[in-house]
């Protein structure tokens, strides 16, 4: 009856609790001191405990990787950093890798070891349709000590090097708004390219960097009419590509096994490129506008000044009558807002974010800097297509979006990557124009 009594007193029971935080932040400390070696064991009394952690590796010429041509150099950090983009597997035990960096006037490289880690913070995907893919964009990032004059890097990879130039990335000064627009692939609907263009431009919108894949012979008409004008530019996003012969056949395609074309990869190194103020990762058929003045103007308002890094809009899905893929744009006048259900997008300052998704800011430079929600809407403009076509702009079948449609739905019910796997589907319905530049993804040589 005393023991019973003792173990229901406040003493007691405070005393237990005290005792089993202190063993929890004790196996805590020694889990973060084991963390830098192989195995560490440690016991008290009957208590043991022990870590095994296999020792990291460099990527090597075994590992399902291939890289993006250029390497960056980012001086928008106090220490400049130098970031490498890539497709390739899960990393696991494959931490880093060997880079030898070349600076000018300097004969000998200086070896440095550059950590990766996924650009959707986990790999394999938690999203549960990318799920399936093998491959996933990654980024690799090393913060430097030479300042200034490099003139390319030479990644290591046992009987492969892989050589990229490297572009420097500076604080944008530029007052605009650069637009950045995942891959285009299969692309159709040209009337969504025309409003989004001209509705932007009118926001305040000066620079539009799109990553091409694929698309009908009229959307393609559109995009190069519009970069002869000087207002996009067309960065290649062709097929990955095989990987070297002697691993090629242990691992799936990546063209097949890339979620929807790597398109995490182009929106961040898109970002990159930013030359103006403020930035958007927003797609062809919306335009996020605030209620009074212009984006650019309540953007930089916004931002110049506080903390605010990125501005959230929340969807406004809207209807016209009647479509404009009738090639009438008449219904642009008189649009119907239906529904705000549906996901949100952003804008952002462009000197201080790191990685972006699809949705939100990832992370920013600027630890203080955070996402705000904005007063917005989308807003569609008029505009007259026949300074591109001619007198008889052309109709656009839905065909092609159906098949492509019917083919995603096929492969998430067979547990398959959304990636290229459709392409078979998409070249028996129509005549595409696929992007063929080579030397955009590198796997390096022996």
């Amino acid at each position: 009856m005393v023991i019973l009594k003792t173990f229901k007193s406040p003493l007691f029971i405070v005393s237990a609790i005290l005792f089993l935080y202190f063993i929890r932040k004790v196996f805590k400390q020694l889990e973060k001191y084991a963390s830098n070696r192989v195995s560490f064991c440690f016991k008290y009394k009957v208590v043991e405990k022990c870590w095994f952690r296999a020792p990291e590796r460099n990527v090597d010429d075994l590992f399902p990787i291939k890289f993006y041509r250029i390497a960056f150099v980012d001086y928008r950090t106090n220490t400049p950093r130098l970031r490498i983009f890539s497709i390739n597997g899960c990393l696991g035990n494959s931490k880093y890798l060997n880079v030898d960096i070349y600076q000018k006037g300097m004969r000998t490289p200086t070896r440095i070891k550059v950590y990766g880690r996924p650009l959707e913070g986990h790999c394999p995907s938690p999203y549960w349709p990318a799920t399936p893919c093998f491959f996933s964009a990654h980024t690799f990032e090393a913060n430097l000590t030479i300042a200034g004059g490099l003139t390319k890097v030479v990644i290591e990879l046992g009987l492969r090097k892989v050589e990229l130039p490297v572009q420097e990335i500076h604080k944008p000064l530029q007052k605009g708004i650069t637009m950045c627009l995942q891959p285009v692939y299969y692309y159709t609907q040209w009337q969504n390219i025309v409003l989004y263009i001209e509705a932007w431009r009118a926001q305040g919108a000066t620079r539009f960097i799109v990553f091409y894949h694929s698309s009908t012979k009229d959307t393609r008409k559109v995009l190069d009419y519009y970069q002869d004008l000087g207002v996009i530019e067309l960065r290649p996003w062709p097929s990955f590509g095989k990987l070297p012969d002697d691993i090629a056949d242990k691992y799936p395609s990546i063209d097949n096994s890339a979620y929807i074309f790597a398109y995490f990869l182009a929106l961040n190194i898109c970002i990159l490129e930013i030359k103006t103020t403020i930035g958007a990762v927003i797609d062809f058929d919306e335009v996020a506008v605030p209620l009074n003045g212009t984006t650019l103007d309540y953007a930089t308002k916004e931002m110049t000044g506080s903390n605010v890094g990125a501005l959230i809009f929340e969807n406004n899905y809207v209807s016209m009558n009647p479509p404009i893929y009738t090639s009438d744009f008449s219904g642009v006048s008189s649009p119907t807002f239906y529904s705000k259900n549906g996901p949100q997008k952003f804008i952002f300052n462009a000197s201080v974010i790191e990685l972006c998704q699809v949705h939100h800011v990832e992370s920013f430079i600027d630890k203080s800097k955070i996402t705000k929600k904005s007063d917005g809407a989308l807003l569609h403009l008029r505009y007259n297509v026949k300074s591109i076509f001619g007198k008889t702009p052309p109709p656009v079948s839905l065909k092609s979006l159906n098949t492509f449609n019917i083919c995603e739905k096929r492969s998430e019910k067979l547990g398959m990557c959304h990636s290229a796997t459709c392409k078979s589907d998409m070249d028996a319905v129509h005549e595409w124009v696929y992007d063929r530049t080579e030397g955009v993804f590198l796997a390096g040589e022996y």
